[in-house]
């Protein structure tokens, strides 16, 4: 949906000053991507398009300060990728199909997303059904999520996982082994099964357990003129620096090119919405004083493609974006579009988890986190609680909280109220 709302208003802006010949590509893109919303399924694929040879390359590759620095952070920023993980990474895909009972654009979530007091909770809809699934050049899923009648199924090849993390798969099987009952649900993950898990029953607690507290603040809500000046503001930003071509038909495929100077159009985007900043809801936070100065200075494009008038694919070179473009280094990623996206099914023989087995595998999982040093600077932006004092660290142990758990949960934004009441709702009623 947002890539579908990011081509409307790119071919919006464009239309509004557009040539003849730019207005008719501009409209072939607006309408392409109005049919993927027109759909009761949809399935779109983000697939790392490039060979070994190529990521290797565009790792390894000279100045790169910005996007080849992408795959070489994931080295510790090293740039000596070798040929065994450039094949793991190269084929890389992330899928994502949604299907429902009728046309995407009329369900409630995505009418209504944004809009302050109306139900847009996604994962509760039974007349919706996603899957998440990332799979490696083969098309072996290495991590799978699905939503069906607001049950979730995750499974995951975690064997899989450690090899394209380049370490050995046979902690795996070490770390099932020492896994206590209470963190069984881990323990079938590891294993490679399908578990499920009730949203509903999981959305229902959580109500429950936000009645008991004082009422939430306010969700960020911006006033509909305010959005309504910074979408005009961005038409017209696009409309002056983004420019489409055609590139012709081969066997029944329209190829566009859209391409824009990059550090012109982000300098334009900063001047255009920078004096509506100051309208912006505070929780926000405060909008960055200048525009970002790392973007190349050339223009930088995306090649699209239509079949029978609707959006099938695109592909983007990521060299792009580097500070130095090293002739012959390329890393192309390409997002495929499919409008009769497969109906995603119930998996079979899924082991059920309750709410409470849940509760046991996050405590064991933050408690072990702890155990291992766990830092706060390593938690990011997770909200910060005070500390827990010696007296509440002795209430919360006569609770089956150790001190070791209860800190981290701390650490991780709970606060001493919030803890005490997960060690209530975990210990069974007296008789």
């Amino acid at each position: 949906m947002p890539v579908a709302v990011t081509a409307s208003v790119l071919a919006t802006g464009l239309t509004a000053c557009g040539t003849v010949e730019q207005l008719s590509a501009a409209q072939k893109v607006s309408k392409a991507f109005d049919k993927v919303r027109d759909g009761k399924s949809a399935g779109f694929t983000l697939s790392i398009d490039a060979t070994p040879e190529q990521v290797a390359a565009f790792a390894n590759s000279g100045e790169h300060k910005g996007a080849s620095g992408l795959v070489g952070s994931a080295r510790g920023g090293r740039n000596d990728m070798d040929e065994k993980t450039a094949k793991a990474i190269s084929g890389l895909s992330i899928s994502v199909a949604v299907s429902a009972d009728k046309p995407l654009k009329e369900i409630e979530a995505f009418k209504n997303a944004g809009q302050a007091g109306k139900n847009t909770d996604l994962t509760l809809d039974k007349s919706v059904r996603v899957s998440y699934l990332l799979a490696d050049r083969s098309g072996t899923a290495l991590l799978e999520y699905r939503q069906v009648d607001a049950t979730g199924y995750l499974h995951a090849d975690a064997k899989g996982l450690m090899k394209l993390a380049g370490e050995d798969p046979s902690t795996v099987d070490e770390l099932r082994t020492d896994l206590p009952d209470s963190m069984k649900p881990l323990g079938d993950v590891l294993a490679g099964k399908w578990v499920s898990f009730d949203l509903q029953a999981l959305a229902d607690q959580a109500k429950e357990s936000d009645g008991d507290k004082a009422a939430p603040s306010t969700a960020p809500t911006a006033d509909p003129e305010l959005g309504k000046q910074l979408l005009n503001s961005i038409k017209d930003v696009l409309g002056r620096t983004v420019t489409y071509e055609d590139k012709g038909k081969k066997d029944g495929t329209e190829h566009l090119w859209v391409s824009a100077p990059a550090r012109q159009l982000v300098d334009e985007m900063y001047k255009a919405v920078k004096p509506l900043s100051t309208k912006f809801p505070k929780q926000l936070g405060g909008f960055p004083d200048k525009a970002p100065s790392d973007v190349p200075d050339r223009r930088i494009g995306v090649d699209l493609y239509l079949k029978n008038g609707a959006f099938s694919s695109a592909t983007f070179d990521l060299a792009q974006l580097a500070d130095k473009v090293e002739p012959g280094v390329n890393f192309p990623v390409k997002l495929a579009f499919n409008q009769a996206a497969p109906n995603v099914q119930v998996p079979g023989d899924a082991v059920k988890v309750t709410n409470e087995q849940l509760k046991d595998a996050v405590l064991g999982l933050t408690a072990g986190a702890a155990e291992e040093g766990l830092d706060p600077e390593d938690l990011g932006d997770l909200p910060i609680a005070p500390p827990l004092t010696d007296a509440q660290l002795k209430e919360l142990a006569g609770l089956g909280i150790t001190a070791t758990e209860a800190r981290a949960f701390n650490k991780a934004g709970l606060t001493y109220e919030d803890i005490k009441e997960i060690a209530q709702e975990a210990t069974p009623p007296k008789a």
